[in-house]
């Protein structure tokens, strides 16, 4: 019978099992715990080397941060003394066309003291126009005032208009205008029509540069579109340092160019003369269709949101002086010749008629014993007057236009315009038949255009939309004012979808019907509907 041996009452075996677990999950705890001690001290070694990177780049943030602080303070410093010079030697300006302008009738028919008072009133008028403006308000900010007219004519004209006696009257006010203040000038420009414009684009360029102009008065363009290129360049400014001041009515284009427009009533006049066209702005009817449309904003054509208006030009008889003389031979349409039978000769009196036409007072062409011939010449025959149509929502409808057809002319216009590349042909010289610019004009004139040429330059005008769009009232405008393709299939490539002012401007047929008809020279207009 086998007997174990016992130690402390346990079998050794099993003692020495136990002792051996014991000792290997001693040594896994202590490898696992100098594996640990491993990571922790390569996880301080590398959170060391962060630290010293991010002590460096702190440093060098410093050091940056020092040096740009420095060149922030010397630039705001350079600022300031910059801001100073500028307002310290900050001024206005006030261009006047004066050809589009005219003085108070007040101060023309007073011209030594009319003079001054004319240029007491206009000063008072921007101070008080400058007095709600941050920095502008102070009363010793120098004004300067130019005025540019042709002397000659603006003295005739208003001469003619019974507003000065003699011509030498404006010569006076201009001068005495000139002496009331050293900033004040009225320049004559002598005789050419756009001297007075040429120079009132070159001086708003010439100011509007200069950041010490604060703002910058224009008085006298709102008459003449020819001034609507040159000022859509100064839009959209958010100092709005160009203004435009209103003397007789403006034309609608001016207003849709978002720049301030302000009156001086107690400084010019708000009526064109007794010679000149006059324009008066006439809101277009407008008529409810049915079934009723859709509020602004939704539908084919966005809505106007104000009263459409229209120019309609009337123009006032000049008055003639008689000239006696038994012959009377004008470039009028009639022409009148008087020839005595016997002497002694009866002077026939000789009236304008104002049209350009004139007669003879028959009281004194021939009485009881003096007869005298008189021989009339038929008159030319009249051109066509120029006609717009208009839909019952006031926009303007164009006559149909179309491709013109593949002929020689095609080949033979694209190569005159290739040829006189990077130049263009002049719409208004070869589609109206004049140019306001004349030699100054940047575009080609001199290149001759066959007439089935013309007629491919004329259509290649009417793909483009018309700035005033389907408001326009230009009798002579050779651009579109809605899309003249039906149907058109040039999707969002189209210039006429999406207007950023008027919407889409793809009629449809029911649009196209016109309801109204305008006649160049007639005020009212006719109402087909």
């Amino acid at each position: 019978m086998t007997s174990s041996i016992m130690l402390n009452g346990q079998d050794p075996a099993a003692l020495t099992a136990e002792a051996t677990n014991r000792l290997s999950h001693y040594y896994q705890v202590d490898s696992e715990r100098q594996a640990f001690i491993h990571s922790i001290l390569e996880r301080i070694e590398a959170d060391a080397k962060k630290i010293s990177d991010l002590e460096l780049d702190l440093e060098d943030q410093k050091r940056s941060r020092a040096i740009y602080q420095s060149k922030s303070m010397n630039l705001e410093s350079d600022m300031q003394r910059l801001a100073q010079k500028l307002n310290k030697n900050s001024f206005v300006v006030v261009l006047i066309d004066g050809d589009g302008a005219k003085f108070a009738d007040e101060f023309l028919r007073d011209p030594v003291a009319g003079a001054e008072r004319a240029a007491m009133h206009l000063k008072q008028a921007v101070r008080e126009n400058l007095r709600d403006i941050s920095g502008l308000g102070h009363d010793d900010i120098p004004i300067i005032v130019r005025v540019y007219a042709n002397l000659n004519d603006l003295s005739k004209s208003l001469r003619l208009s019974y507003i000065i006696d003699y011509d030498e009257d404006m010569r006076l006010f201009a001068e005495h205008f000139t002496n009331t203040r050293a900033d004040f000038d009225f320049v004559n420009v002598g005789k050419g029509k756009e001297n007075a414009d040429s120079k009132m684009r070159r001086m708003l360029n010439h100011y509007h540069r200069n950041f010490q102009c604060k703002r910058i008065f224009l008085a006298g363009c709102c008459h003449d579109n020819g001034y609507l290129h040159d000022l859509r360049d100064y839009t959209g400014a958010a100092d709005d340092r160009v203004v435009l001041v209103e003397t007789t009515p403006a034309e609608p284009a001016f207003r849709n160019l978002g720049l301030p427009i302000l009156r001086f009533n107690d400084v010019f006049r708000s009526e064109p003369l007794n010679n000149e066209t006059k324009r008066v702005i006439t809101t277009m009817p407008t008529r409810a269709r049915s079934p009723p449309q859709p509020p602004p904003g939704f539908g084919p054509i966005a809505r106007p949101v104000q009263p459409i208006q229209k120019p309609a030009r009337t123009m006032s008889p000049v008055p003639q002086e008689s000239k006696p003389s038994p012959t009377v031979d004008t470039s009028s349409p009639v022409q009148t010749t008087v020839a005595p039978e016997q002497p002694p000769v009866r002077t026939p009196s000789v009236i304008s008629s104002g049209n350009g036409g004139t007669s003879i007072s028959y009281a004194t062409a021939g009485g009881a014993t003096d007869h005298q011939n008189v021989i009339v010449k038929a008159p030319k025959p009249k051109k066509q007057p120029k006609i717009i149509f208009y839909n019952v929502d006031n926009y303007r409808i164009d006559s149909p236009t179309q491709h013109p057809p593949r002929t020689p002319a095609q080949t033979s216009y694209q190569a005159k315009f290739q040829s006189i590349k990077p130049s263009v042909f002049c719409n208004d010289f070869y589609l109206k038949g004049r140019c306001k610019w004349g030699i100054s004009c940047d575009k080609t004139h001199d290149a001759e255009l066959t007439a089935p040429e013309l007629a491919i330059h004329r259509y290649k005008a009417r793909t483009s939309l018309c700035p005033a769009g389907p408001y326009c009232v230009d009798y002579d405008c050779y651009l579109s004012h809605h899309c003249p393709r039906s149907p058109c299939t040039r999707g969002d490539m189209c210039p006429f979808t999406n207007t950023e002012k008027w919407g889409d401007l793809h009629l449809t047929k029911d649009q196209i019907q016109p309801a109204t008809k305008w006649t160049e020279g007639i005020d009212l207009p006719e109402h087909l509907t």
